[in-house]
């Protein structure tokens, strides 16, 4: 008997083989050897899929002319997402998801030489606030991964496996608060950390939030880059006395790395041509002739690649102020962003982050003076205000750095170990 450990995350993708007799080995994902790939599908015609990095250069070479998917994890919760039409089939999340999961079985099982249908499975503490969606995003995963050819499935919370990843590399009696910042979701565990065997009495708190890197990178957009793709867009209708403006709905799908790619689907699109020929001025025609091109162009990625980078750089930077420019023919946006007007306008998502942090506390009965040491892992974990916010609660000698790729893999590897 023996097991696949898959962390599927909204920006990467890990995975573990755990041997029959408890042996644990990181399998090579990426052509070049690297353990991480990045979740990332693009498809330029039918039965033809590229993955992680692969994914990006042939969306280049193909000049965008495909499907590009990226963030599909944070669909998973949502009711009323049925899918998307992909060369004239539709495809439900499950099926996109399987795809990629199906990728990542087989260049394992072709690197290990075997062949594997045993997973442990890797989920937020909470893919939803509501407990039915929750159940709901829970039960699409196992859909996805019985497509992918898994015929035994079992589900352990991220954090919790980082918890068990630490724990494991630690051993002493302590409360440890893990800290999970990813790609989509903040996740945090509150565990009891203790030689032996664990038990569910050893989770103190469990919380979760849909609200991490996506949520800043969205938050930029809508902030700083939104504006020149229509976000302030002004029309009326012939006949009509009010001024009506861009619809919300559709603002959010533009200020989402995820949704950004469904403004491309039929009725939306009909939508927005609909409503420009009813701009008020020539500089309201002129966003949305931007967001057309942005839209028609397949530039969702590249914009908010770029909204990445810029987030990076003022991050880790002095400068008080930062250029984020964005070039492509019909498409032209020069802005210089203040790094502390940055920082303020993204306070509203980490206030969301903590809230959810400190749930933990409530459910447990305890006070953050109770926790002895704060785990954090995940890439966000570096962004300056979490680390402020973090040193504020807890004090700086609490926060110990831990794998920030590896570490949640390694826990589900653990996991498994505990299922031979």
């Amino acid at each position: 008997m023996s097991y696949y450990a898959i962390d599927f995350g909204t920006s990467n993708s890990l995975l573990n083989y755990i041997s029959s007799s408890g042996e644990v080995t990181q399998v090579p994902l990426e052509h070049d050897g690297g353990f991480v790939l990045r979740s990332l599908l693009f498809t330029p015609q039918k039965g033809k899929w590229y993955f992680g990095e692969e994914a990006i250069n042939a969306y280049m070479d193909y000049d965008g002319e495909g499907r590009f998917f990226r963030s599909l994890k944070k669909f998973l919760p949502e009711p009323n997402y049925t899918g998307s039409e992909v060369h004239n089939q539709k495809l439900k999340i499950e099926d996109l998801i399987s795809i990629f999961l199906k990728e990542m079985r087989l260049r394992a099982d072709k690197y290990l030489n075997l062949k594997v249908d045993k997973l442990v499975l890797g989920r937020p503490a909470k893919y939803s606030l509501r407990d039915d969606n929750d159940q709901l995003a829970q039960d699409r995963m196992r859909k996805a991964s019985e497509l992918a050819g898994f015929n035994e499935i079992h589900f352990c919370p991220e954090p919790l496996a980082a918890g068990l990843d630490y724990s494991n590399k630690s051993g002493e009696d302590k409360n440890v608060l893990i800290a999970d910042f990813g790609g989509g979701t903040s996740d945090f565990t509150l565990m009891k950390f203790h030689a032996g065997e664990y038990s569910q009495d050893d989770i103190l708190g469990l919380s979760g939030i849909f609200q991490a890197g996506d949520a800043l990178d969205g938050e930029f957009m809508l902030k700083f880059i939104a504006k020149h793709f229509g976000a302030d867009f002004s029309y009326q209708l012939t006949f009509g006395n009010n001024i009506l403006k861009f619809p919300k709905n559709l603002l959010q799908k533009i200020c989402s790395p995820a949704h950004i790619t469904h403004l491309r689907e039929r009725d939306t699109w009909e939508f927005l041509q609909a409503i420009q020929k009813f701009s008020l001025d020539a500089d309201n025609k002129k966003k949305l002739d931007q967001l057309f091109t942005l839209v028609e162009c397949q530039l969702g990625f590249p914009i908010f690649d770029k909204i990445e980078q810029t987030k990076i750089q003022i991050s880790k930077g002095d400068e008080k102020l930062n250029e984020f420019k964005f070039t492509y023919p019909g498409i032209h946006i020069e802005e210089q962003i203040e790094r502390n007007l940055y920082f303020e306008q993204m306070s509203s998502v980490i206030d969301q982050i903590f809230a959810s942090l400190m749930e933990v506390f409530e459910q447990s009965g305890t006070t953050p003076s109770d926790v002895h040491e704060i785990c954090i892992t995940g890439g966000t974990a570096q962004f300056p205000l979490i680390q402020k916010r973090l040193e504020e609660i807890f004090g700086s000698q609490k926060i110990v750095q831990h794998d920030i790729y590896q570490s949640v893999v390694g826990g589900l590897a653990q996991f498994a170990k505990k299922l031979l």
